[in-house]
């Protein structure tokens, strides 16, 4: 199995520094050539009063709590893992879902087909049938169920949510799973969000911990692939007069979203009022919704909606796509990506392909990036630079944990307190040279300070333990 230069690095004891008053430090450094090493010993020690640290970590300073990390579970990507050998397939679920790995404890699912389904479907394809009589999980139980499945054995108590991309297409209106919008007659809403919680219903009866089902995906967009145009007004009266009674009633006990939201092309993405405001400042859909998601192109609005609806969770729900390279610099802006987002009060954070073959390829004939890609030849595997981006936090920031301040001249830069009291310190060095820079974590008996040398163009993680 190939693994860009590391069984080790997958596979590898983490890293112990010995400080000076008995503290412990866990070091894991990754570059492009060299991801996920252990790094040389350091020790801590007492801050010096003639110097100023670069990084200064405040952990009684808490922002929000981190519910926790994913990925999006699709049907290209259980083929191409199939194409792996069991004992590689098995070490891909572990290295996704262990706990010596990217430790996903949430998963995605798409509700019908998306755009890394092998082709389209929805759950019920019977034209007119309103009552929902041949609703039926039948295509996936061949492909996602197994997945989400496989993945359990590594994590049983994983948490999965949905969006659909499209209504089955004889509910819109050009009656075609590409582009339209939903019929806005009242017989298809009521049936199309009984359809909705009918997926919630079924996907727990397959054994699937569902905790949250959303609106719609990406509603400001019009593709060849499964697509829904939904204005705000649309959401608004949808998730206040149907869809939010409808899970009540049927007694789902499931969260509602509002996502997964993308941006608006004409404004660069940032037009939080378009359905985010829309929705949410009518107080009968306020008070079926829970969340608000963001997908990669909305990053503008998520501040906004930050400071306007601080009840509300928030969850940045896919990654930026890009195209297929799987380069280290998509990598490295993985990194600043999360840190954006984090530092805008996301609670969770999503990759979108975990596992896809090495073409990258989608049905509808476009390439993108994957954690890790399964050579569609010969199976062997490949651990690409941003599954250790994401590796870098969700291994070692646990549900639970709160964003707390970071203060100093060194700007990339963001740190996590853990229930159990260890503090987790993510940070880049995008230079192309090697920088030394002083860290402290404020309030330590033992000191509290590191002083060490990041290589050119890595990403770091430092967990301190408690105090």
């Amino acid at each position: 199995m190939a693994m860009k230069p590391l069984i080790g690095c997958v596979l590898a004891a983490l890293f112990v520094a010995i400080g000076a008053f008995g503290g412990t430090v866990t070091w894991i450094c990754s570059t492009g050539d060299k991801p996920w090493q252990t790094m040389p010993s350091q020790s801590l020690v007492g801050a010096r009063s003639d110097t100023s640290p670069e990084v200064r970590i405040t952990p009684y300073k808490t922002f929000q709590t981190i519910d926790g990390f994913g990925g999006c579970f699709n049907e290209l990507g259980w083929v191409a893992l199939n194409r792996a050998s069991p004992a590689d397939r098995e070490h891909v679920l572990s290295a996704l879902f262990g706990n010596n790995g990217c430790a996903f404890t949430m998963g995605r699912l798409p509700i019908g087909a998306n755009d890394f389904a092998l082709s389209w479907y929805s759950l019920d394809d019977s034209p007119g049938d309103l009552a929902l009589t041949n609703f039926s999980l039948a295509r996936d139980k061949k492909y996602l169920i197994p997945f989400v499945k496989a993945a359990m054995e590594v994590r049983p108590t994983l948490k999965c949510w949905g969006s659909a991309w499209s209504p089955p297409a004889w509910m819109k209106t050009n009656t075609n799973y590409s582009r339209g919008s939903l019929k806005w007659e009242q017989e298809i809403l009521h049936s199309y969000a009984t359809y909705l919680a009918r997926w919630v219903e079924a996907y727990r009866g397959a054994g699937i911990q569902v905790f949250a089902v959303f609106t719609q995906n990406e509603p400001n967009i019009l593709n060849v692939y499964p697509t829904c145009l939904w204005s705000g007004p649309q959401l608004r009266e949808f998730v206040a007069d149907y869809l939010g009674p409808t899970l009540r009633d049927r007694k789902t006990k499931v969260e509602l979203w509002l996502g997964t939201l993308n941006g608006d092309p004409s404004n660069g993405g940032d037009n939080v009022n378009d359905r985010v405001v829309t929705v949410l400042d009518d107080p009968t859909a306020n008070a079926f919704i829970t969340g608000i998601s963001f997908q990669y192109d909305a990053n503008r609005q998520i501040d906004s909606a930050s400071l306007l609806y601080p009840d509300k969770k928030l969850m940045q729900s896919e990654t930026e796509c890009n195209a297929g390279e799987n380069s280290w610099d998509d990598a490295e802006r993985l990194y600043g990506l999360m840190r954006y987002y984090f530092e805008n009060n996301a609670n969770s954070y999503f990759a979108w392909n975990m596992v896809l073959d090495d073409t990258g390829m989608s049905s509808w004939h476009w390439r993108q990036n994957s954690l890790i890609t399964v050579n569609h030849e010969s199976g062997q595997v490949i651990f690409n630079g941003e599954y250790f981006v994401m590796r870098h936090f969700s291994e070692f920031v646990k549900p639970g944990a709160k964003r707390v301040l970071t203060t100093g001249v060194w700007g990339d830069k963001i740190a996590f307190l853990n229930p159990d009291g260890s503090t987790v310190l993510v940070m880049a060095n995008s230079a192309n040279q090697p920088l030394t820079v002083v860290l402290n974590v404020a309030g330590r008996s033992d000191g509290g300070t590191l002083r060490v040398t990041l290589p050119a163009g890595s990403v770091n993680t430092f967990e301190f333990p408690p105090r």
